[in-house]
Formats: C-alpha cells, structure tokens, sequence
C-alpha cells in the first residue's frame, strides 16, 4: 500500500526544489549587485584630488558626478536585490514547512502500516502457537 498523498508530496517536493534554486538565483544577484556597488566605491575614491588645470577639474566633477549617480543606482540594485532574496527567502521557508508536514505524515503512515502488519504477523503467531499447543495437549491424553 502506498502512502495516499505521494502524489502531492512529489509535488511539494518539486516545489520546494523550484524555490531552493530561485533562492539560489536571488542570492547570486544580490551577491553581484553588492560586488558591483564595492567596486564604484572604490572606483570613485580612486579619483585622483589633484588638479592641474581647469580641464582637468572639469573632468574630475564630471567623472566624481557620473560615479556617484553610477553608486546611487547601484545601492539602489543592491536594495532591490536583498528585498527579492529576502521575498524567496519566504517562499523557500513555506515550501520547505508545506514538504516537511507532508513527509512527517508520510513517516507515521508507515509507521502505522508497520504497527499494523507488524500485528497481524503476531496474531498469526498466535494462532499457530495456540494451535500447537491444542494438538500437544490432544496428543498426550
């Protein structure tokens, strides 16, 4: 006899895996995001600070401008990347709770479906030792 949800539970199953892997996804992006966010950092304070002409002054706040509207939109990536993680986070948590309580019921069924045969091998036990002994006591009278 075969445990009556298998069928959802192999579906539970899929979808936990699907939102393992889009966790997995969402983690990546978020890990890049950051790398990208550290490296205009850097990028920005490596801007040489001295200057040795007008055009070179001009360049510097252009480039120090551009940098910095770069790192705005990168913090903003960065953020929007955590609040996806964080969302599959969630959908990782309850797929992982909704697999669990269906293989915690799978467990008890067969323990159950153990419990069971294990009992009605008892009973034949039993029966052939009540038997047994029937024929012994016939036997010696």
């Amino acid at each position: 006899m075969t445990f009556s949800l298998s069928g959802l539970l192999r579906v539970r199953s899929a979808q936990e895996r699907i939102a393992a892997e889009a966790l997995s996804r969402s983690t990546a992006q978020r890990v890049r995001a950051e790398a990208a966010e550290t490296g205009a950092q850097a990028s920005l304070a490596e801007i040489a600070e001295e200057v040795g002409d007008s055009a070179t002054l001009l360049a510097m706040a252009a480039a120090r401008a551009a940098g910095r509207s770069m790192l705005g939109d990168l913090q903003t990536l960065t953020a929007l990347r955590r609040g996806e993680e964080e969302a599959a986070k969630a959908v990782h948590i309850e797929a992982r709770r909704e697999l669990k309580g269906l293989e915690r019921l799978e467990t008890a069924e067969r323990a159950r479906r153990t419990s069971a045969e294990l009992r009605a091998e008892q009973t034949v036990l039993d029966e052939i030792a009540v038997g047994r002994a029937s024929r012994d006591e016939g036997s010696a009278a």
